[in-house]
């Protein structure tokens, strides 16, 4: 479409950019991202403090979003990336599972709490630090139905059942959503649950609405 100028979001977090264009979706490195879009207008949240100072000098026309904060919740100390994906489910259990697995829970609007573990990499990590025998490439697909019999089941139980059984614990019969880069390896534990890698910038879309209203205001 002639005259058409995108919005450009991105979700930078610990280690990656997540850039969203028109629905379409990357995942870069900060170099990459610098490189590619520091000369554009973006709408961003940044969870990485150390790299503010990059922003500045390096993307001066890239736009902060977390002053425009809309979430109802009693968390204390919630990060901008957690806020913004939350915001992006209206009523549903939201499992972020990225280099740490949040879970958090929406009822009609409202964020009621939720938690964190370890991220799958540092968990199955965790297992090699004990001991080299340990140190198995387990998957779901090794997560047995009965009590595990062998090195692998005994893995990927004591990884992948507790997360299952405390989200299903506190889902409550809400939706479920799922997003980040292992949001697929999570997934059979929740064969009803939803993929969605848009979920944070449907959240930034609101902020990004709510910042037009406050410049009105």
């Amino acid at each position: 479409m002639a005259g058409h100028h995108p919005v450009i979001f991105c979700d930078i977090g610990n280690t990656r950019m997540h850039v969203c264009i028109d629905d379409a979706v990357v995942h870069l490195d900060y170099d990459e991202g610098f490189r590619r879009f520091g000369d554009e207008t973006v709408h961003y949240i940044c969870v990485n403090d150390a790299l503010k100072p990059r922003i500045e000098t390096q993307a001066p026309r890239w736009i902060d979003l977390s002053k425009h904060s809309l979430l109802q919740t009693g968390y204390r100390g919630l990060g901008i990336d957690r806020e913004a994906l939350c915001l992006g489910v209206e009523h549903g259990v939201v499992i972020d599972a990225g280099s740490a697995i949040t879970v958090d829970v929406m009822e009609r609007g409202r964020h009621l709490g939720g938690w964190i573990w370890p991220g799958l990499r540092a968990l199955k990590e965790a297992y090699a630090r004990i001991s080299s025998r340990l140190d198995r490439p387990v998957s779901v697909k090794d997560l047995p139905a009965k009590l595990p019999e062998d090195t692998d089941a005994a893995i990927a139980f004591g990884i992948f059942r507790p997360i299952q059984l405390t989200v299903e614990a506190y889902r409550d019969m809400r939706p479920l959503y799922l997003t980040g880069g292992d949001a697929a390896e999570l997934k059979p534990l929740f064969p009803e649950g939803v993929v969605d890698e848009r979920l944070v910038f449907k959240g930034m879309e609101k902020m990004l609405n709510q910042s037009k209203k406050d410049r009105l205001c």
